[in-house]
C-alpha cells in the first residue's frame, strides 16, 4: 500500500477538535472517496522516516499529539498484487530515490516531483519541464 505525496487537491477536513484542518491529498487510484489518515515525519535521531496510519473518522480525537506534525488526509490509495511494485521496480518504470527532509515535509507539494526529476539527471531534468498535456501543444 502506498500513497501519492505531492498532489495536493486544495481541500481540507476538519481535523481533531481544537486543532486546524488538514490538507487532503490524491492518494491514488484506489476506492478514491475513502479517505486515510497518515502522517510522516523526518526525525533527525536517529536520522529515520516516521510513518503512522490512523484507522479512526476523520476529525476524531484518535490522533497522538506527537503525529499531529506532518498529519495529511489522503484520498484513496495505490496498491500492487504480491511482487508487482518489485517487479515494476525492476524494470525501471519508478524511480526510486532515498527519503529526505524535503520530500517528507515538502514546503511545496506541488513541486516536489519536478524537483526531484531535476536532480535524477538530464533526462529526467528533460522530462520535468515537459507539458502536463503535450496533446495541447
Amino acid at each position: 500500500m502506498g500513497f501519492v505525496l505531492n498532489r495536493p487537491l486544495g481541500e481540507t477536513i476538519p481535523g481533531p477538535t481544537g486543532l486546524p484542518e488538514i490538507p487532503v491529498y490524491h492518494g491514488g487510484p484506489v476506492q478514491p472517496g475513502k479517505i486515510l489518515l497518515a502522517s510522516l515525519q523526518w526525525r533527525t535521531n536517529p536520522t529515520v522516516l516516521a510513518f503512522r496510519a490512523f484507522t479512526g473518522r476523520p476529525g476524531e480525537d484518535s490522533v497522538d499529539h506527537e503525529w499531529l506534525p506532518g498529519l495529511r488526509a489522503f484520498s484513496g490509495y495505490s496498491g500492487w498484487t504480491p511482487g508487482q511494485l518489485e517487479g515494476e521496480i525492476a524494470e525501471k518504470t519508478w524511480l526510486v530515490v532515498p527519503p529526505s527532509r524535503d520530500i517528507i515535509e515538502m514546503d511545496r507539494p506541488q513541486d516536489i516531483w519536478k524537483d526531484i526529476m531535476r536532480e535524477s539527471g538530464p533526462m529526467f531534468h528533460l522530462l520535468s519541464e515537459a507539458p502536463d498535456e503535450p496533446w495541447k501543444n
